[in-house]
């Protein structure tokens, strides 16, 4: 049994990402298919080349074969990428069975090994600067305390979702309130980095608004749903990170659109402060039909 996808009666054109091919690449075959279908086109930035956030961007040809490829090629790229998240998830609460010394020895192995083949492919290439960039980074992460900044954030989130008081908030109104929680020194710091529609009046870094998004739901603008506990926790919080990644992506675009509800709040929110007029749709599972 497949779904089947019913085009909208407006005009349109469906567009994916990067990171979108890093999230199917396990199941290629069928994600080609469906990209083939609906006639999909892929989102590049040309900011990305400067390392500037572009909202202006084009709309190649899908070619979802030859990127399903190259993410293969790159994949260890990825895999140490992700291995990067892991002292943020710790910094937010996760992994709280382990110390910091712990958590940054395994990133550094975890990364080394990921990027070891690339070596292997370049023999004349020196990774001693790598490993040794990649120790300095470990000892430094070590001699932080994360335990002060655990109880910071619990009580930040604690304020900020008690009795739910975003539910009726419109999107810039639930960031607002969020900031209002934290102690003044903190939203002075965090309003000079990111003043109202910062996207309008400055040139982004390519990952800053990623960044912001995840900041925003760091401080509690949505639901946690578990994921700085159970075994599949380091899974889940890199799944938040990409959720991140594609509100980014898709600030490219006229709409980002979404079955998860987290995502299409923090994407709202993340939208309406920034500036960016890039437009919401949170669709509901039970209005896809099915077809054997």
């Amino acid at each position: 049994m497949r779904k089947s996808f019913a085009a909208p009666s407006f005009h349109h054109r469906i567009a994916f990402s990067d990171v979108h091919i890093h999230e199917m690449w396990t199941n290629q075959e069928e994600y080609t298919n469906l990209i083939n279908e609906l006639d999909a086109v892929f989102v590049r930035n040309p900011g990305q080349l400067h390392n500037r956030h572009n909202q202006i961007c084009s709309l190649d040809p899908a070619q979802p074969e030859e990127r399903f490829a190259t993410y293969l090629e790159l994949s260890s790229v990825y895999d140490a990428f992700e291995a990067m998240l892991a002292p943020i998830h710790h910094f937010l609460g996760g992994f709280r069975e382990k110390s910091m010394i712990h958590i940054a020895k395994e990133t550094q192995d975890e990364i080394a090994e990921a990027l070891e083949h690339l070596f292997h492919e370049h023999p004349h290439s020196d990774s001693s600067g790598l490993h040794s960039t990649l120790k300095e980074i470990s000892m430094n992460l070590s001699s932080i305390d994360v335990t002060e900044g655990w109880r910071a954030i619990e009580d930040q989130v604690l304020a900020a979702r008690h009795g739910d008081p975003m539910k009726e908030m419109d999107p810039i109104e639930k960031v607002k309130h969020l900031l209002s929680k934290l102690d003044e020194t903190e939203r002075c710091k965090f309003e000079e980095e990111y003043p109202e529609k910062f996207a309008q009046v400055r040139g982004l870094e390519t990952g800053e608004l990623t960044g912001f998004a995840f900041a925003l739901f760091g401080l509690g603008l949505t639901k946690r749903k578990g994921v700085f506990s159970g075994p599949r926790q380091a899974q889940k919080f890199a799944a938040q990170f990409r959720d991140a990644q594609h509100i980014e992506e898709a600030s490219r675009c006229d709409w980002f659109v979404t079955f998860d509800q987290g995502a299409s709040e923090l994407a709202a929110s993340t939208y309406a402060y920034a500036g960016i007029g890039t437009n919401t749709i949170l669709l509901k599972k039970k209005a896809i039909a099915t077809s054997v």
